[in-house]
């Protein structure tokens, strides 16, 4: 049954929503989240003590969770039904942001599969109006709340304004989008004192989400700096960037399978360099349930994805999650 209606939503992502304009795809998208109860509709959700696991001492049902894309609370408690261990929110940012204009987001399809390319720019409502919303969710999974600071004192606000809604947090330097929080990336030795400052603002666990885009630096400065600033979850993964002249902004950052490979070498050799000093979520390029189990296999303790819950559609969660169970190959 999974599979025959996995088959189906590619018929249909192939057939309707690949051959729309991304706008209007897009559109119609998030229009079906808001208002179509997939939420209750149980096929999509699929349970097994077996699947448990933490991340930064929080209890996931399962290692799954849906990476940062929207700030619609609306949406984000129709995501927290569909299978999901854990769901994050949008990054957000101390002031509004209205994104980088259109076209800001192209598709692409190769060998490998399709994928996409954003320049989104952090469009999102800003600290104060994201608060008030956020705070009347509740929490079928746990939340994970993202922030986005270009200064300390950004920074530390964010943490304190959004921390008490989430289960934990994520502090991203890693978004090529943005250049002033990128560069955070260049900058380790300030980076160090911030997360000191962020961590101890924060009422949650910090998660520090960094860029497949300075893979040597992470290693030699970004993650051990983290470490001695006491974070202790580590989120290796984003879009990685790319120059395309069909974007507003002429690059963005690529997302979809073809940054897999990427992301599977940057977790095993992460986790052989640092152990097990850290919990360590992989993000980039999943959209099958091989590449799930891949990355749990080379040391990954959760697995976030967003682009192949666009591309495969709700159902992947229940096929990744019911291959990990058959792969186990125990009751429970």
């Amino acid at each position: 049954m999974t599979a025959a209606l996995a088959a189906l939503y590619r018929i249909f992502y192939d057939g309707v929503l690949s051959r729309l304009p991304e706008r209007q795809a897009v559109a119609l998208g998030q229009w079906a989240l808001r208002l179509v109860p997939l939420d209750r509709v149980p096929i999509f959700r699929y349970d097994d003590p077996r699947l448990a696991t933490t991340v930064g001492g929080v209890r996931l049902a399962n290692p799954l969770i849906l990476a940062a894309q929207y700030y619609d609370v609306t949406i984000l408690r129709r995501a927290m039904g569909l299978g999901f261990g854990a769901v994050t929110a949008k990054s957000i940012t101390r002031h509004p942001r209205p994104g980088h204009p259109e076209p800001n987001l192209v598709r692409v399809r190769t060998a490998a599969g399709p994928g996409l390319v954003n320049c989104n720019g952090f469009k999102n409502p800003g600290l104060d109006a994201f608060a008030r919303d956020v705070a009347r969710l509740p929490h079928r999974v746990p939340l994970i709340v993202s922030v986005a600071g270009e200064s300390p004192e950004d920074c530390v606000s964010l943490v304190r304004g959004l921390g008490p809604s989430g289960d934990l947090v994520e502090f991203n330097i890693s978004s090529p989008n943005t250049r002033l929080v990128y560069t955070w990336s260049e900058r380790p030795a300030e980076l160090r004192a911030l997360l000191e400052q962020v961590r101890a603002a924060s009422l949650r666990p910090l998660i520090v989400k960094i860029s497949p885009d300075f893979a040597e630096a992470n290693e030699r400065d970004i993650i051990p700096a983290a470490l001695e600033a006491g974070v202790r979850v580590i989120n290796y993964g984003n879009t990685r960037r790319v120059e395309d002249p069909r974007l507003s902004q002429r690059v963005g950052g690529l997302s979809g399978p073809d940054i897999f490979p990427a992301t599977l070498e940057n977790i095993r050799r992460t986790r052989a360099r640092f152990g097990d000093r850290f919990d360590l979520i992989a993000t980039g390029g999943i959209d099958t349930p091989e590449k799930a189990r891949a990355l749990l296999d080379a040391g990954a303790t959760a697995l976030s994805y967003f682009t192949g819950f666009i591309t495969r559609g709700p159902m992947l969660a229940r096929r990744i999650l019911e291959a990990l169970v058959k792969a186990h190959g125990t009751e429970p």
